[in-house]
Formats: C-alpha cells, sequence, structure tokens
C-alpha cells in the first residue's frame, strides 16, 4: 500500500532526525574543522548513475567537460587547470553545474575572474578564506553573480527558489568533492539585507552559530519560503549547512540566499573535532 502524503512527511522527518543525531554526537561548544578522517569511497551522485562522456567533449578542457549531472568530477583534470577549484556545485534544473574555488590571494578574487582564472566580470562561484575547503563548518557561504536584470549570471537561478511551488518541488543540492558528494536538502530562501554572513556571525562557536539560527527564524519577509518539516527546533548548530547567495547587480541593497542542511555524506568523512 503506497503511504499517503503525511506518513511520507513523517518518515522524511525522522530520516532527518537519525541522520542528524549522528552528526551532532561529534560537535560541542566550540565547533572547528573535520577530524581529518581519510578513508577512500567511491561517491555516486543520487541525481544518477555514471555517464560515458559523448564524442562532441572530446578537445575541450575539464573546465568545458565537467558536469555534476554526469554523477562524477575529475577534480585532478579540474585542479590541473586551476589549483584553486576544489568542489563542484550543481544545483538540478536551475542551470547551476559549476566549479567552486577559493583564492588565497583575495577573498573576492573570483568576483572578477573566471574559473580559469582569467579576468572575467561574470566571475566564478567561490568561498571566502574563513570558510574551509572540506565542507567541515556549520556554514559555508558560496558566492556566485547575477545580473542587474536577474536574467543572467552563473547564480541566477537561485531567484526561481522565490517561487512558492519551484521552492516545494527542488528540494536538494548536490555538492562534489575529490572521492566523495554531499547531498543538501534546500529548507530557506529568502531575500535580507546585503550584509556579510561571515562577518556577522561566529560559526567557529556555538553561540554564533545559534545566534545566525535564531535570527533566520525570527525573520519574517514577503516572499521568504521555509520547506515544511524544518522547524526551529529541527536545525540546531550540529547541522552543517551551505548559504548560496546573489544580488542583482554590484550595488543591490538586498541578497538572495539559498539555504541548505547536509542530509547525505556518501564517503562519511564530514564531521566536526570536539575541543
Amino acid at each position: 500500500m503506497k503511504k499517503n502524503a503525511e506518513q511520507t512527511k513523517t518518515a522524511k522527518s525522522v530520516k532527518r532526525r537519525i541522520v542528524f543525531f549522528l552528526m551532532a554526537v561529534t560537535a560541542a561548544a566550540v565547533l572547528t574543522g573535520c577530524t581529518g578522517k581519510q578513508e577512500e569511497a567511491g561517491a555516486k551522485n543520487a541525481a544518477g548513475g555514471q555517464e560515458e562522456a559523448p564524442d562532441r567533449l572530446a578537445g575541450q578542457t575539464a573546465l568545458e567537460r565537467e558536469s555534476g549531472k554526469d554523477a562524477e568530477v575529475d577534480f585532478q583534470a579540474l585542479q590541473a587547470e586551476n589549483p584553486d577549484i576544489f568542489a563542484w556545485l550543481y544545483v538540478p534544473d536551475t542551470g547551476i553545474d559549476y566549479p567552486v574555488l577559493q583564492s588565497e590571494e583575495a577573498d573576492d578574487y573570483y568576483e572578477s575572474h573566471d574559473a580559469s582564472g582569467a579576468i572575467n566580470e561574470s566571475g566564478a562561484i567561490y568561498t571566502e578564506l574563513a570558510n574551509l575547503t572540506n565542507m567541515c563548518d556549520f556554514n559555508t557561504v558560496l558566492h556566485g553573480k547575477t545580473s542587474q536584470n536577474g536574467e543572467s549570471g552563473l547564480f541566477a537561478g537561485l531567484y526561481r527558489f522565490a517561487d512558492p511551488d519551484y521552492f516545494e518541488n527542488h528540494e536538494y543540492a548536490y555538492l562534489y568533492l575529490d572521492g566523495n558528494v554531499l547531498t543538501y536538502e534546500i529548507f530557506v530562501a529568502y531575500e535580507r539585507e546585503n550584509t556579510s554572513l561571515i562577518r556577522s556571525y561566529d560559526f567557529t562557536y556555538k553561540s554564533g552559530c545559534q545566534q545566525f539560527l535564531d535570527d533566520l527564524y525570527d525573520t519574517r519577509v514577503m516572499g521568504m519560503n521555509i520547506r515544511k518539516g524544518w522547524e526551529e527546533e529541527e536545525v540546531t548548530p550540529y547541522h552543517f549547512l551551505i548559504t548560496l547567495t546573489t544580488q542583482k547587480g554590484e550595488n543591490s541593497e538586498n541578497q538572495f540566499v539559498v539555504i541548505a542542511a547536509l542530509v547525505d555524506d556518501a564517503a562519511g568523512t564530514i564531521d566536526r573535532l570536539v575541543e
């Protein structure tokens, strides 16, 4: 017999609680880094199986050739082209299927450089130096550009989550690491003041993480979408979040954010050290 909608929601909520409990047991008041587990594990994306690259891709660079849709990303080839590449972000049905970078030169280096490192005002998707590249922070903030009219740019697809129906029917984002794939469930999308989350909250301490969550759930703005089942008590400082952030043009007073929580860690290497 098929489950009804209420049973399905209950089952998903129970699964989240189990996943989050297992993640929480390794965290404490001070939240720092991964424990350094290095188990080797082949990771397949929940979005589908591996596909053979078609002949039409022959001769392309790794940046042109790779795609999260193929369920496998060749980091050796990508990092040979640019060692700043540490992850690959794929958000189905948004057009977001790009590498993620971090520069040691400056936090905003990839605001004006593309993923190959060339000067390009379209920029690339990147994190700031305050975030670890192993994705073990409480909240990893990923930046990407959107044009002033909202119709183009690497993160223009995020604005689709402003539509309640679209938000309801698009739950997941996938982030590839070398030897792992992380599945995140998108639970909040809204427009906020254009201030730096990294500089507004100290995500290295439980108190800073909790303050972020308190402010998030206290927010009351028109058009804010929160997924059912993700009530305030469901999300704690012991989870692993990504925040995708963009704005329409360089001088916008607001930024649009899509926040997601880790629900599957294929290689089992994402945790935090208790200190």
